[in-house]
């Protein structure tokens, strides 16, 4: 049976994976806590309705809060499929 994933479950679950897959977690101010690996910087970011893959490949950019939204998803969400958007970005 596959489990769905609601609410903050979801940064648990990306960070767990992150750190699963090599990358090392870093205070950046002003932008807190992120993911590093290979050069590139990643972030959860929690909203009242969606949840937010967020990345950058310059340190400045991340140092500052300045990420891409990978890809807003909902918090109704097989955690098969957040598994799924954290290997898309960590394992090019």
């Amino acid at each position: 049976m596959l489990k769905r994933v609601w609410d903050s479950s979801q940064q648990a679950i990306c960070e767990k994976h992150f750190k699963d897959l090599g990358a090392k977690k870093i205070e950046l101010q002003p932008s807190g806590e992120c993911w590093t690996l290979n050069g590139e910087f990643f972030k959860v970011t929690t909203l009242q309705d969606w949840w937010v893959l967020e990345w950058t490949d310059n340190c400045s950019y991340a140092s500052n809060y300045c990420f891409e939204d990978v890809h807003p998803m909902p918090y109704d969400i097989l955690e098969a499929e957040v598994l799924k958007q954290v290997n898309s970005l960590l394992l090019k």
